[in-house]
Parts: structure tokens; C-alpha cells; sequence
């Protein structure tokens, strides 16, 4: 339990962090580039046997943990978007509504049950994330033509990072050896600031110091989210099916909170009916039988 709670506080100061990127002038692209170095410095310095790095060659995951990082750079960035342009509680909730994916999986694939109530929650998230992505009365008139599709950020969101929670599921059940756990969590981190070099690397003005701070900042509790989640899926008190609804409550709630405490966010009636919505399908896909 501890570990799903520190991984629902790490993942949960990440919105935070991305909102506060543009009051310190940092681009986000650069900053989440740079946060992912940042990932594979903090989890090589936190890493106790060191000495299994030499195994990475011969281990038969690699591959897939790089390209499990690809997807983690172009959700994020996609995350960092939306936190810009619709707010900490909308991008959290599509992006945490994403657990249905996971969760699915794990029914289809690792003999998790599938009850009236998880079909129930499922409909409900559905519902939901038609209040969130409903966002008309938050639209500037003078940019109509531009926000006119931004309802498609969450729905990409939701996509990306649903099929991530579930590939990384499937990587920790079928290639992450006894004392892997870092090397997982690095190698996937090591792909996500591969693929941004690529993208992004030529841009001089991505190596400007405040960059690197932010990426710091940002890449700490980066690491910590997906580490600690890692080990809870390890130690589970709850099966998947149950574990991805748990922390991505808790984010949402966290989030919301956030938003509204920090930046002020307005809740207008659809994002209400979304946020109600989400909670309700969680707690009845996570809680009842």
C-alpha cells in the first residue's frame, strides 16, 4: 500500500510541474526531454546493484522497453499540451480514465474476473469522458478554428496512456527478472529521452539551463511514479484490475484538488459531471465484486 501511495503523490506533482512549466518560461517539449535524462540519472544513482547493468546485452526485454518509452515520450508530451490548454483536472481525469485499457487486459489475459459492476464502471468512464472532452465553455472565441479539436487531446491521452499501463504490465509479468526492477524502470526512461533527442535534439534552445532545472525538477518524481508503481504491481495487495482503478483515484482526487487550490481552475458543469462520473466508474471497477 505504501508504494502505490507514493506513486500516486509522484505522479500526481507531475500535472503540477507541466502547469508551472510555462510561468518559468521553460517549453515543454525541452523540459520533458530533459526530464527523462533526468529519469535515468536519478534511477542509476538509486540503483543498489549496479553490476547488473552489465546484463543488459544478453536480457531479452530491452527492446520492448525502449519501445515502451517511445510511447511514454509522445503521451507525455501530449499530456503537457493539454495540461496548457485545458487544465491539471481535465488532463488528469482522461488520462487516468485510461485504466479501463489495463484493466481489460488483465481480464482477457490474466484471468482477472469481468463482473456486472466492472461492465457498469466501464459504461460509466465511457460517459465520462464525453463531460471532459466536452469543453465549449471554456473555448476562446478569438481562437474557435484552433480549439475547435482540442477534444481530441484527451481522447488521445486516454488511448496512449491506457495501452502503456497495459504494455508495462505485461513487461513487468513477462521480462522483468528478480532485481530488474530499475533496469525496467531506466531502460524505459532510456528510450523516452532516445526518441526525444531525435525529435528535438538539433534545437539549440533546448540546452538552456532553466531546460535542464525543469527537467530535474520534473524527472525525480517521474522516476518515483512509475518505480513505486512497478513494486506495487510486484507486491500486490489488489490484483491489476483492481490496482490501476485505486491509483488512478487517488491521482484524479489529488489532481482536481490541485488545480483548483493552486491555479484556480473553474469547474463548469460538464468537467463536474465528468469528474463524478470517473469516480463513481473507479470505485465500482476497484471496489465491488
Amino acid at each position: 500500500m505504501l508504494y502505490l501511495l507514493l506513486s500516486i503523490i509522484c505522479a500526481t506533482s507531475l500535472t503540477i510541474i507541466l502547469r508551472l512549466f510555462e510561468k518559468w518560461n521553460i517549453r515543454t517539449e525541452y523540459g520533458i526531454v530533459l526530464n527523462y535524462l533526468a529519469c535515468c540519472i536519478t534511477g542509476l544513482l538509486v540503483m543498489p546493484e549496479k553490476s547488473l547493468l552489465m546484463q543488459i546485452p544478453s536480457w531479452n526485454g530491452w527492446w520492448i522497453c525502449l519501445l515502451l518509452g517511445l510511447g511514454f515520450m509522445f503521451v507525455f508530451i501530449m499530456i503537457g499540451k493539454s495540461v496548457k490548454l485545458l487544465g491539471i483536472t481535465t488532463t488528469s481525469i482522461a488520462y487516468k480514465l485510461s485504466f479501463i485499457i489495463p484493466a481489460m487486459a488483465a481480464i482477457l489475459f490474466y484471468g482477472d474476473s469481468l463482473t456486472a459492476y466492472k461492465v457498469c464502471g466501464i459504461v460509466l468512464a465511457i460517459f465520462a469522458i464525453y463531460f471532459i472532452t466536452n469543453q465549449r465553455e471554456e473555448r476562446n472565441k478569438e481562437n474557435q478554428t484552433y480549439l475547435k479539436n482540442l477534444w481530441l487531446l484527451p481522447v488521445i491521452i486516454f488511448v496512449g496512456a491506457g495501452s502503456l499501463d497495459a504494455l508495462f504490465n505485461f513487461i513487468q509479468r513477462n521480462y522483468a527478472p528478480p532485481g530488474f526492477d530499475h533496469i525496467v524502470t531506466i531502460t524505459v526512461f532510456a528510450g523516452a529521452f532516445l526518441s526525444g533527442i531525435l525529435r528535438f535534439g538539433m534545437q539549440r534552445e533546448m540546452y538552456r539551463w532553466k531546460n535542464f532545472i525543469g527537467g530535474i525538477i520534473l524527472g525525480i518524481p517521474n522516476y518515483g511514479s512509475l518505480y513505486f508503481l512497478l513494486q506495487a504491481l510486484k507486491h500486490p495487495v489488489y490484483p491489476p484490475s483492481t490496482l490501476f482503478p485505486l491509483n488512478n483515484l487517488g491521482i484524479v482526487c489529488l489532481s482536481a484538488i490541485a488545480g483548483w487550490l493552486l491555479f484556480k481552475e473553474r469547474f463548469t458543469f460538464s468537467k463536474i459531471i465528468g469528474f463524478i462520473l470517473t469516480v463513481a466508474s473507479i470505485i465500482i471497477i476497484g471496489f465491488l465484486k
